[in-house]
């Protein structure tokens, strides 16, 4: 009976030799499997995310670009909210896919930028918003003493970008008692050039040809203005115009290139 138990004994540590040498042999190990491996590997990006970087400048005529105030701007993608940080700059990490990204204004001046975003490497999305003087081409005052108002009929070119938005046009006057007046607003402007939204969408400047010559055609804008005043001033009226562009660089090493 002795015997009997000391070979059941003997045989389940055999067994259980060859199981621990089984299960930690090279071929089949779970920790060194380059299968396992490969699918580690694979998985990792979309488990940490795709690094996506929003940089916003803005820029007032001939200036050049700068970050806006900090605390001013702020950037929505795929319901992510993020502050622009001192350097103008906001960073996500995503799994890759599509998002909508949208760059808004706290003041509520510049007209927000909008666009559709493929993610499926590192990408830096660079916005920058410029806002300038439109002078107009032609200035018209046209006064009607029946109704007692008085108009300015505006006649410009507008830029030729895609992304144009204008507010109401600034209009340096003089009245019957020779004050300077600027319509419709005199108050100082912090950080613009206007106090009011850009919200009228300026097409692209079109023209038709005639004879192999391309002439162009101008855009027109009326102003109401205070019936009484005598004259304007052409060299201190303009068209407040925000332009809007936006480029997409992939690759992290270009983000501390552009």
């Amino acid at each position: 009976m002795p015997r009997r138990h000391e070979l059941l004994v003997m045989s389940l540590a055999v067994i259980l030799a060859l199981l621990f040498a089984l299960f930690n042999s090279p071929s089949i190990s779970f920790t060194s499997s380059s299968a396992i491996a490969y699918v580690s590997g694979a998985a990792a990006p979309i488990e940490s995310g795709v690094s996506v970087k929003v940089r916003v400048t803005h820029q007032i005529g001939d200036e050049s670009p700068r970050p806006p105030l900090e605390g001013l701007v702020f950037v929505v993608m795929g319901g992510n909210v993020a502050d622009l940080d001192a350097k103008g700059e906001a960073e996500f990490t995503l799994v890759p896919g599509n998002y909508s990204l949208a760059v808004y204004w706290r003041d509520g001046i510049l007209f927000p930028f909008r666009t559709v975003v493929s993610v499926e490497k590192p990408i830096l999305v660079l916005v920058s918003f410029r806002e300038v003087k439109l002078v107009p081409d032609s200035i018209t005052l046209r006064v009607n003493y029946t109704t007692g108002s008085t108009s300015v009929e505006f006649q410009y070119m507008p830029p030729s970008e895609k992304m144009v938005y204008s507010s109401t046009p600034i209009i340096s006057t003089i009245d019957p008692g020779g004050r300077r007046l600027v319509y419709p607003t005199h108050e100082a402007v912090e950080g613009h050039i206007t106090l009011r939204p850009y919200y009228i969408t300026l097409q692209p400047s079109v023209g038709y040809t005639l004879y192999d010559v391309v002439i162009p055609v101008h855009s027109t804008t009326d102003i109401i203005v205070p019936w009484n005043i005598l004259s304007v001033f052409p060299d201190e009226t303009y068209i407040p115009v925000q332009i809007t562009n936006a480029t997409v660089v992939e690759g992290e090493s270009e983000w501390s290139s552009t």
